[in-house]
């Protein structure tokens, strides 16, 4: 087996919560400015003007400029905080890709707009998979 060294590790666990906090922080910017969100995803953007939708992505906005925070904060110590990765993928990441995949069953986005999400979601899947295992090398 190979030898992966601890600063590999390291860096590979740190561009993991970099690119995590990247994508969350743009996924801020689509729920403040929902014209971009509809721009991006296809979707009626009437449906922004309402009251109830606003409020909906303005607590949604807060909970991801939280995780951004929180993936920036995880990249100071990334082997300490790896478990954030976890957490990362089981609810965030799986809860975003079973989002995306019933709003476009109730065609409230557009398949072909949802499958470049997919993609980068599956990559970030793989991404932090691998680099949380790997830490397991040389984690205390």
């Amino acid at each position: 087996m190979p030898i992966i060294s601890f600063e590999t590790i390291t860096l590979l666990l740190r561009i993991s919560f970099y690119v995590g906090a990247v994508t969350d922080g743009l996924a801020v910017i689509t729920m403040v400015f929902p014209s971009i969100g509809s721009a991006l995803f296809g979707g009626n953007s009437s449906r922004s003007n309402n009251a109830e939708y606003r409020f909906a992505m303005g607590i949604g906005a807060s909970l991801m400029a939280g995780w951004t925070l929180l993936l920036i904060w995880g990249s100071i110590d990334p082997i300490g905080r790896r478990d954030i990765l976890i957490l990362t993928l089981i609810p965030v990441i799986a809860g975003i890709i079973v989002s995306t995949a019933i709003a476009v069953r109730k065609h409230v986005i557009l398949l072909n707009r949802a499958i470049p999400v997919w993609i980068h979601l599956i990559f970030l899947h793989i991404l932090f998979g691998v680099s949380y295992a790997l830490s397991f090398r040389v984690a205390p």
